[in-house]
């Protein structure tokens, strides 16, 4: 599920690149994951896929706290959710 997810986006940041003008901004909005206890770096994976794709750069910027509420998480790392910016 995980190795498809990130399959179909890099798939839509090619789309993304043929289609956007020379320096325009893209921004998703999304948040890191831990299914079943593994955490995955979301943001970070992403950004990486869409240099891939030949964007020029990526950042990420927090907007909140996820999976605060509930202490029986399998994981030890604090999730959150924002916007990935993502330029060419």
């Amino acid at each position: 599920m995980v190795a498809a997810y990130f399959q179909d986006l890099a798939k839509v940041f090619y789309s993304l690149r043929a289609l956007c003008k020379e320096n325009s901004t893209v921004c998703f909005v999304i948040g890191d994951a831990a299914p079943y206890g593994v955490y995955l770096p979301v943001e970070k994976w992403l950004g990486q896929l869409a240099l891939a794709a030949g964007f020029k750069r990526f950042s990420f910027e927090k907007l909140r706290d996820r999976n605060t509420k509930w202490k029986n998480r399998k994981h030890t790392v604090p999730l959150h959710e924002g916007r990935l910016w993502i330029e060419g």
